[in-house]
């Protein structure tokens, strides 16, 4: 019998809920926001890209200062920071100020949920089991995306982007309110973790594991979902507006594909065993491309929320079978759990970095329009090529590599 959630672990996912919520308003709305403001697609693209690289560098510094003794004064540092920076937006204008403000919020964001993460696992009740409870971590995450976007896009629609970026930083305030209300009670240390989970890797370790087929597969997994994922997060809220959508729209289309990580999630091992995790990145990222590529061709909204939920549906399948042919990967491999985290997670932090910068470029070229067809195009086409890259790798090494898809 399936164990149900107990109230300690709730309590820890209802914080991540709301920080996550919080970074899905601010993402919904800074793209149009800067479009407001004067801004070209590149100059977009460029400015979002910012943000992921400072994200991208908040994690090792974050993961090394974390102790879980000191993990509420950091998680606290790191909230304010978020809630300052949300508001921020509302006076910030020139491009040298607004870098700054995406910088000031990626190295917060970064820190605050490489942190969380960290406790989260840390302050598990006694005896829940952790494979769950890190589905419900993941299914609070898309709870999350789902409600930020929609609500703050409702605001920015009637009172405008200065107040919906206040709004933002509320709902920060929010989770600081819940993490101490609610988080308290869980006590620190009990969810554990083996010594073989808790030992660090070395620097050497990891670039050795860069020379392994079937890793460096996973790493091009992750990199080129989350580059075709910036695609959709970072352009379509212009497409919605330029085809005749409100934020409100924009924003529940968004929660829309957002929801489909949750409700995938239970079905996705099904394919995975069927079909193998490789095939299905192999079909799936392609095939999310394809979606993407449909856009231009819709303009209502009813349209649009039915491609989006489909791509997202396949997102979310590629997402868990990467995931569980990392952790195969790194058993087969023996590379220690530590060291494959700190990269997959970097890869996918990588794609959120180039993904914005490179949509953007293209934008500039073709229109934010015909990029829903040029840039998942591109992608796809990269990501089949650093597939046969891939194995062409394992043939050098003499075939030790086996697909297990």
């Amino acid at each position: 019998m399936k164990r149900a959630m107990k109230a300690g672990t709730l309590k820890l996912c209802l914080p991540l809920l709301v920080m996550t919520a919080h970074q899905n308003a601010v993402s919904l709305i800074v793209p149009p926001f800067f479009q407001q403001l004067g801004y070209p697609v590149s100059g977009i693209g460029t400015l979002i890209s910012v943000a992921w690289i400072f994200t991208f560098a908040a994690r090792l510094p974050s993961g090394l200062a974390y102790k879980p003794g000191r993990a509420r004064i950091l998680l606290v540092a790191y909230l304010l920071c978020m809630a300052l920076g949300s508001a921020a937006y509302s006076v910030a204008a020139q491009p040298v100020h607004l870098a700054l403000v995406q910088a000031f919020n990626g190295f917060a964001n970064g820190g605050a949920t490489t942190v969380y993460f960290a406790f989260f696992v840390d302050a598990l009740p006694a005896g829940e089991n952790r494979h769950h409870a890190m589905g419900y971590y993941a299914g609070a995450l898309a709870v999350g995306y789902s409600l930020g976007g929609f609500a703050t896009g409702y605001v920015a629609d009637r009172l405008g982007y200065a107040v919906a970026f206040w709004f933002a930083s509320l709902i920060v305030l929010g989770s600081l309110t819940l993490f101490f209300i609610l988080a308290r009670p869980v006590p620190l240390g009990t969810g554990g973790g083996t010594a073989e989970a808790m030992t660090a890797g070395s620097l050497l370790e990891a670039l050795r594991s860069l020379r392994n087929p079937a890793i460096v597969t996973d790493i091009v997994v992750a990199l080129f979902l989350n580059m075709l994922h910036q695609i959709g997060s970072t352009f379509f809220p212009l497409y919605g507006l330029a085809v005749g959508l409100t934020l409100t729209e924009v924003g529940l289309i968004r929660a829309s594909y957002s929801l489909c990580n949750a409700v995938t999630r239970p079905l996705s091992g099904f394919f995975v065993s069927r079909f193998g995790h490789r095939s299905i990145a192999r079909v799936g990222l392609p095939l999310q491309a394809a979606f993407f590529m449909l856009f231009p061709l819709f303009h209502d909204a009813a349209s649009l929320l039915v491609v989006s939920v489909l791509a997202g549906f396949v997102r979310a399948v590629v997402v868990v079978a990467n995931t569980i042919g990392m952790v195969e990967d790194m058993e087969a491999t023996r590379l220690s759990r530590g060291v494959a985290s700190g990269i997959f997670n970097a890869a996918g932090d990588l794609g959120f970095i180039l993904g914005p910068g490179l949509s953007g470029l293209i934008a500039s070229v073709t229109g934010v329009t015909r990029l829903f067809v040029a840039g998942p195009l591109a992608i796809a086409s990269a990501f089949l090529l650093s597939l046969w890259s891939c194995k062409f790798l394992a043939a050098r090494r003499g075939g030790e590599w086996r697909s297990s898809g």
